[in-house]
């Protein structure tokens, strides 16, 4: 009798589990209902006061924005909040970022950003028979778990022995801390600073989010409420205009979906599916090991979820948790207005449009090296230049190989000098990594070096 009462209890809580894991639906209606403002205005060029085309103008370290026409104009169309941080930028003036506050009646701001020419002056180049890596900031008090960047500063994520107590350090480039604020503890254990399509800085804990903004180099952080977030933010992955692009990717499934979503209109689609079949005939398969009984639960689990019965029997066998299943990994990038989906299952890299209309597909094959073990299911995409990197690793070192974006070859490799470099973020041709020198006694620094490709 005891025994029955132990498995109906575990049935309860079992169903009760998958429930929640698969309760997982995007609904933009947050988008529809959410007031929008305007911004807009004219950048002119301070000394000859004339006007300037072709400047980006975007969010703060992201890619959400638009540029200015020939007469210098520009607006585009955000999601309304309290304050914006706008960086103007383009070649040969020296780059501004505008703070705007908005009042609660305010659905419109009209800006005149005015630009400074750049005077670019040519500095000594120490040479070394091999790259040698620049220290970025570090300090012998605490470590570097985390990085990102904030104008020409950076943000720093760090820790003294534990994630469970951790600071956010603003940093600039001549290693000065400019402020710092304290994580709330009851958080939990810090994650990862996580930067949202809006160019927000996130903190991932354990037990909250936390929205980073930087208001007069005053670092404020502002919970956010965490189901909100994984269900509307974090799945957008990019934007192009008024168009975002997100997914229903979930770590215990070999297939998901990459949709298109239109802001103005409100209008969506999917428009490219990625799936691993070979992977998905052992997870369908699950089902048919399971008994009588179980294959019964797997069912009702299956009718109360709305969800396919061989789905359920994975869950329930963790063949997801088994060596035999490896998460889904192919990217996709927005450079420019093309999108870049890298399906390392259909050894392909497809080009969609930013509608999300295909374009044509090119072949691909470097995520087969000799070795299988070197490839990590990584890549990175230059924050600034556009171009992708595949990551490596072999004997403890980390390799990054450029893969064009057009035509998917390889264009060369380059090894990362430290051993097991972490965090690794590429900008402006330079490689930023979080790393402790071996067998050292030293925290965690942040690092960088210069991309010198080899073939």
């Amino acid at each position: 009798m005891k025994q029955r009462i132990k498995i109906t209890c575990f049935s309860k809580v079992f169903k009760l589990l998958v429930s929640l894991v698969f309760i997982f639906s995007f609904s933009f209606s947050w988008a529809q209902k959410k007031e929008s403002v305007l911004i807009y205005g004219k950048v002119i060029d301070k000394e000859k006061g004339t006007v300037i085309e072709n400047v980006s103008v975007r969010i703060n370290n992201s890619t959400f924005g638009t540029y200015t026409d020939k007469k210098g104009n520009f607006e585009f169309l955000l999601p309304k909040v309290k304050h914006y941080s706008l960086l103007f930028q383009t070649v040969g003036f020296k780059k501004e970022v505008r703070e705007v506050e908005l009042d609660e009646n305010e659905d419109s701001a009209k800006l005149f950003v005015y630009l400074k020419a750049e005077i670019y002056e040519l500095d000594a180049v120490p040479v070394f028979a091999h790259p040698k890596p620049d220290t970025i900031y570090g300090s012998p008090k605490y470590s570097i778990a985390d990085f990102n960047f904030y104008e020409d500063k950076y943000l720093l994520l760090t820790f003294t022995k534990s994630m469970e107590k951790t600071t956010l350090r603003l940093v600039d480039e001549f290693k000065n801390e400019i402020t710092k604020a304290e994580v709330p503890e009851i958080g939990g254990e810090a994650k990862e600073l996580y930067q949202d399509y809006m160019g927000y800085t996130n903190v991932i804990c354990k037990e909250g989010i936390y929205r980073v903004v930087i208001r007069n180099d005053k670092i404020k952080l502002y919970e956010l409420p965490a189901q909100d977030f994984n269900a509307l933010v974090r799945p957008i992955i990019d934007t192009a205009g008024n168009n975002l692009f997100f997914s229903n990717y979930s770590r215990n499934f070999p297939l998901f979906n990459y949709y298109y979503y239109n802001t103005k209109d409100s209008t969506y689609k999917p428009f490219a599916t990625v799936e691993d079949k070979p992977l998905m005939d052992l997870y369908r398969f699950e089902y048919y090991f399971l008994k009588p009984a179980e294959k019964l639960m797997a069912r009702e689990i299956a009718d109360e979820n709305n969800i396919d019965k061989h789905k359920a029997a994975a869950m329930m066998t963790g063949f997801t948790n088994s060596m035999y299943y490896t998460p889904l990994f192919a990217p996709l990038f927005v450079i420019g207005d093309t999108l870049h989906i890298f399906d390392h299952y259909k050894n392909c890299l497809f080009h969609y449009d930013s509608q999300g209309n295909k374009l044509d597909s090119v072949p691909i094959s470097y995520h087969h090296p000799k070795n299988w073990k070197d490839w990590k299911n990584h890549m990175v995409k230059d924050l600034t230049e556009g171009n992708v990197f595949a990551v490596y690793s072999r004997d403890g070192h980390k390799y990054m190989k450029k893969i064009n974006y057009r035509n998917g070859k390889e264009e060369g490799s380059y090894k990362i000098i430290h051993y097991s470099a972490d965090r690794i973020k590429v900008k402006d041709g330079y490689i930023y990594y979080v790393y402790r020198p071996y067998e050292s006694t030293q925290e965690k620094f942040l690092y960088k070096e210069r991309i010198f490709l080899s073939r």
